[in-house]
């Protein structure tokens, strides 16, 4: 008699995490979910579900996915369950749901750490604004449109996604995030009547975080970096400076975070004669001007850096808003650079210390990217393409509390839990071998007594009690 494969189906390790008895799983993850209490959160946030499941075990599972060395829900369902196809289910309709806030419950948690993480840091702390472009495959991807990559200087089909964070003077912690689509769409799919079907933003809730997230699709990135930052503002944040880089450098921009949003702010300026002016000694004067008839003849060497350096406050006309910019060009070089701040009173050294620390949302977009799925997974639905970036924020927020506590580096602590998941998952796997192993001796022996073959049954038996007496020396036979 040959038993059936895989009779002991062995529970998700991943989804043993939250009990009284965590009996596999006992991560550092987990104790920051019950640290920081998630479950709580979720549910302010709107993100509850009536039966089955609870909610924070499967954002935990959720979250673990790049920790098993994986990159889509369909490969850690598929690794994790005997039976898939229906165990993906409360994952996938978690992710779609148009009616989870999760642009607040990433904010709600970030909050969180930022407070955490902030009594032992002296250093002021900053907001960093900045995009990056996630590429998709398929032209049946809600709000998917083709997007230029300077990187690779062509365009690509995909999102522009920008993300607004804190650097608190030693770890960036990502606050919210908004998805941008160009005009230019992909063409549209077949129109045989077989295929049409009626949109998802058409059957949800006008009021839900879905058709909110929708209607903003086709706002400015300019526009979208202002609601960012005062809904931050609500929520509790405290910065007092806006990190920006040159593409955020329109005197408009300017005006509306100093003067609107009531915050001061650095950048890099690049020359945008027909959209920036500046008026220095009665005169208007593009930055180009600036640098060459005024800025230029007043370098003077800074040894200590090893470039030429030179200061100018200018004033934006019509506005009361003045900015104070440093120029500098490298000994040897004809390229010039030129970083604003519109607190005047800061020194030179001050604003170009202040505007490195932006660096730090370039290491959140690489860390991101490589190690935690940001982009990565195979969802065509809007709803879920939001709640899967919200995983990878919470992920990042996790992994950075995790690196802070035990003073370590983001990879380091990154690359010790993914150690504790592929332990652990080997265990599950060996104990569902075990099970198996097991049953199929059972059967055996209930079928030799069922057809009277007591003596091949003691015998059996026998074998099995020799095995586990002494493995290594035993044999188990199974004839």
């Amino acid at each position: 008699m040959r038993a059936d494969s895989n009779l002991i189906p062995v529970e998700s390790d991943v989804n043993q995490f939250l009990s009284k008895e965590r009996f596999m799983l006992d991560t550092q993850i987990a104790d920051v979910f019950k640290e920081f209490k998630i479950g709580t959160h979720l549910k302010a946030c709107q993100i509850t579900k009536r039966t089955g499941h609870a909610v924070d075990r499967i954002v935990y599972d959720l979250v673990n996915i790049p920790f098993l060395l994986m990159t889509t829900v369909f490969l850690f369902v598929r690794s994790q369950y005997e039976k898939a196809a229906s165990q993906k289910n409360k994952y996938y309709r978690l992710l779609e749901n148009a009616n989870y806030n999760w642009r607040s419950f990433v904010m709600r948690f970030s909050r969180l750490i930022h407070k955490r993480m902030r009594s032992s840091f002296t250093a002021p702390s900053f907001f960093v604004l900045d995009d990056t472009i996630t590429e998709v495959t398929g032209k049946g991807v809600e709000g998917a449109s083709y997007v230029y990559d300077h990187r690779l200087g062509k365009s690509i089909l995909g999102f522009q996604k920008l993300v607004l964070g804190i650097f608190n003077g030693s770890h960036f912690l990502p606050i919210s995030q908004k998805i941008f689509s160009t005009r230019h769409k992909p063409d549209a799919r077949s129109q045989a009547q077989k295929y049409r079907k009626i949109p998802k933003s058409q059957r949800i809730s006008p009021q839900s975080p879905g058709a909110f997230e929708r209607s903003e699709l086709d706002q400015t990135k300019l526009n979208g970096a202002i609601s960012l930052l005062k809904a931050a503002r609500r929520g509790g944040f405290t910065a007092s400076t806006v990190l920006v880089d040159s593409w955020f450098c329109f005197n408009s921009f300017i005006k509306e975070i100093t003067q609107g949003v009531k915050l001061q702010l650095i950048c890099q300026l690049k020359n945008l004669p027909r959209a920036n002016k500046y008026l220095f000694k009665g005169r208007i004067c593009s930055l180009n001007e600036l640098f060459v008839y005024h800025a230029r003849p007043r370098f003077r060497m800074v040894k200590k850096h090893q470039f030429k350096q030179s200061i100018l406050v200018v004033a934006i006309p019509k506005s009361p808003v003045k900015l104070k910019i440093v120029f500098i060009q490298n000994e040897g070089s004809d390229k010039w650079y030129a970083f604003a701040a519109s607190e005047t009173s800061l020194s030179a050294e001050r604003i170009l210390q202040s505007y490195s620390q932006r660096w730090s949302i370039e290491v959140f977009f690489k860390n991101c990217k490589q190690y935690l799925n940001y982009g990565k997974e195979q969802m065509s639905n809007l709803d879920s393409i939001i709640a899967c970036d919200a995983m990878v924020f919470t992920r990042y927020l996790i992994l950075t509390y995790l690196a802070w506590k035990d003073k370590a580096s983001f990879y380091n602590t990154f690359s010790a839990i993914c150690h504790t998941h592929s332990t652990n998952t080997f265990g599950v796997r060996l104990l569902r071998y075990f099970m198996n192993h097991f049953q199929f001796i059972i059967n055996e022996i209930y079928c030799l007594l069922k057809e009277g073959y007591q003596e091949s049954a003691f015998k059996l038996l026998e074998n099995v009690a020799l095995y586990f007496q002494n493995p290594e020396l035993s044999t188990l036979d199974l004839k």
